[in-house]
């Protein structure tokens, strides 16, 4: 079995900044490889930097069902949005920092541009073959918008209510408009009712 480079080195970081309390802004690429075991050039051959690290864990400890092959078929928006909430509480201290720190490749940015295309791509295939209508793209890219900066403002403030309270506001507030939005696509129904 491949040794797992990738999650060795999430596994570091997240210890560095979860266990031993060290601010992610003051964490080197060096300090990871320490704890990690691995070279540089294996790091440089699995990331870019320390950014593309981030994302890395927002990617395969958070954001999960979000970002799977099989994500569009059978897709439950609102549980697999309670479980990335959970797993950001998880790893709050790593989710707070990380969403805290700007510059380029930030992971504001990366979450706020994953949330839009997954959106998009998930709403276009309930659509299905015909490109979905600008109303409902403008109402996709919206919604991915708002519920991103919702949750980060829940992160940031100190995750004030449950996830599932967050994730019921959410995708309520999402469903709004839906059904009419849907009509005549091949899905023919609001994906955020199940």
């Amino acid at each position: 079995m491949p040794i797992d480079v990738e999650a060795i080195v999430i596994d570091a970081l997240l210890s560095i900044v979860e266990d031993d309390g060290v601010p992610l802004e003051r964490i080197t690429v060096k300090l990871i490889l320490e704890r990690s075991g691995v070279s540089r050039q294996t790091f440089y051959n699995h990331f870019l930097d320390k950014n593309d690290l981030i994302a890395k864990v927002y990617e395969r400890r958070i954001i999960g069902e979000f970002d799977t092959d099989d994500r569009l078929s059978g897709f439950n928006f609102r549980e697999s949005l309670e479980a990335s909430l959970h797993r950001m509480r998880t790893h709050g201290e790593f989710s707070r920092q990380a969403l805290r720190m700007g510059g380029q490749n930030n992971l504001t940015d990366y979450a706020l541009e994953h949330s839009s295309a997954f959106d998009l791509a998930w709403h276009q295939s309930l659509w299905g073959d015909e490109p979905m209508p600008e109303e409902l793209r403008f109402a996709t890219e919206y919604h991915a918008m708002a519920s991103s900066y919702m949750t980060i403002s829940w992160v940031l403030s100190g995750f004030p209510v449950s996830e599932a309270e967050l994730a019921d506001l959410i995708t309520r507030m999402r469903s709004v408009g839906m059904d009419r939005l849907f009509e005549g696509a091949k899905a023919s129904r609001n994906p955020y009712l199940r």
